[in-house]
């Protein structure tokens, strides 16, 4: 490799690591680093723990480098339900409201995390395949990625800003996205459930052109002089468009405002008699400027993680996703397949010392040793490979162990073994039969109530 090829791989690891740590998500599991430290720390534990625990774990394991204060942002949002369709964390204490999404989160000392449902539904699928990589000093493992059953990119919104690039990925309902995979997987020209949604707002969506929407709060007229908004666009806080309402207070094209938010927005709005009788909604939505006009660009690190995409149409984004995950489907059954073989390996070993006579044998060995010689010779001689751990787990079984009856469980283990070996094989050598699996998980997701 010369010097200036060099340069040039650096800059652009380097370029990707911003990206991916500070805006740019992944498009296997739409998470930024951050995130997907903060998922990882949680995935196996069933426990609930404080936020700044969580924040210190990070640290602690070596696995995020960005300061306490940074991941706990990070935790408080992914539990954010005014942020998210589907939190990937369920949060126990106070992680915002409609009327303070963000400036709601408790702080960490006082709130508690624990790993959701809905990330053990969708994200914490085939754990054990997870790819690995060094974290920072090689003192740890962290994952390259999760394996979501379903593109988590378009789940729950995105947006970020880096050197150079910039995302902004509106967010799709569950079932919407359920709805989406499912065509991809069946090969559907068109893909349904991409359609932009808020779970928790009351906002109206409005297709203008390709990847662009235009949101709608929602405002009424109460009699004459009175209006009341109820919602405000995603793009909108409470603080902003009281400012607003104090501004037109000023200039005297409202004559005053009550604000009653509390989880909800509710705001009521006086004007002078007669002023609104030939308004109507639209009218007033436009007098409030509750419409906001956005235009979605899916911008994410690639498949390959060394290089930036992106996607004009989300729909495209989905079908590359099935194949990607399909791809695993078969990485899955083939572990499957491997690790029932040696497991299978294990128990014919006992069958081979049954039909060898060794029974006959236990109780005469002075030492372990001697034992072990003699299995070897054993299996030697009907050419049974002794794979690693596996010597030990035939010296510690107990004398009492080798009966009938355990010699009888030893041919239904090894029965069920090779029914299961047949069985992978079979789904292994049929694409249909994989697709059927991914297929059924995503009905089984169907059921999940979040």
């Amino acid at each position: 490799m010369t010097a200036s090829q060099y340069l040039i791989n650096s800059s652009r690891e380097y370029a990707i690591y911003v990206c991916s740590t500070r805006a740019i998500p992944a498009v296997q599991d739409g998470l930024k680093h951050g995130q997907r430290i903060a998922l990882w720390l949680l995935c196996r534990r069933a426990d609930k723990l404080k936020t700044f625990a969580l924040s210190g774990l990070m640290g602690y394991e070596r696995l995020y480098v960005h300061g306490e204060t940074s991941a706990n942002n990070t935790i408080g949002l992914l539990a954010a339900p005014y942020k998210n369709n589907v939190p990937m964390i369920e949060g126990l204490g106070q992680f915002g409201n409609r009327v303070a999404p963000v400036e709601g989160i408790g702080a960490p000392r006082y709130t508690e995390v624990r790993r959701a449902k809905a990330a053990e539904a969708i994200m914490y699928r085939d754990l054990d395949l997870v790819p690995l990589k060094d974290n920072y000093d090689g003192s740890n493992k962290e994952p390259v990625h999760f394996l979501p059953l379903l593109p988590m990119v378009l789940l729950n919104g995105i947006s970020g800003v880096a050197v150079g690039w910039s995302t902004e990925i509106l967010p799709r309902s569950l079932k919407g996205l359920i709805q989406a995979t499912q065509d991809a997987l069946n090969g559907a020209k068109t893909i349904r459930g991409l359609e932009p949604h808020f779970e928790r707002y009351n906002i109206a969506v409005r297709p203008l052109a390709a990847n662009q929407y235009e949101f709608s709060g929602k405002a009424e007229i109460v009699d004459t002089s009175t209006a009341r908004v109820t919602e405000l666009p995603p793009g909108t806080s409470l603080e902003n468009f009281r400012k607003r309402l104090i501004q037109m207070e000023e200039a005297e094209t409202i004559n005053r405002f009550i604000d009653r938010s509390t989880d909800c927005i509710d705001i009521e709005v006086k004007f002078t008699r007669g002023h609104l009788r030939n308004w109507d909604e639209p009218k007033l939505l436009d007098f409030f400027k509750l419409r906001e006009k956005n235009t979605e660009r899916v911008v994410v690190i690639n498949w390959n993680g060394s290089s930036i995409v992106t996607y004009s149409d989300p729909a495209q984004l989905v079908r590359d996703f099935v194949q990607w995950r399909l791809g695993w489907y078969t990485t899955r059954f083939e572990k499957l397949s491997s690790d029932t073989s040696h497991e299978r390996n294990y128990w014919v070993i006992l069958r081979t010392l049954f039909q060898a006579g060794f029974t006959k044998k236990l109780g005469t060995f002075p030492n372990r040793a001697l034992m072990e010689e003699e299995v070897t010779k054993v299996t030697k001689k009907a050419k049974v490979e002794v794979f690693d751990g596996q010597m030990d787990r035939v010296l510690s079984l107990a004398t009492y162990r080798w009966t009938k009856e355990f010699e009888a469980e030893v041919e239904r283990k090894i029965a069920g073994f090779d029914a299961d070996l047949a069985s992978y094989a079979e789904t292994l050598a049929d694409p249909k039969k994989l697709k059927a699996v991914y297929a059924g998980e995503l009905d089984e997701l169907k059921k999940l109530k979040v």
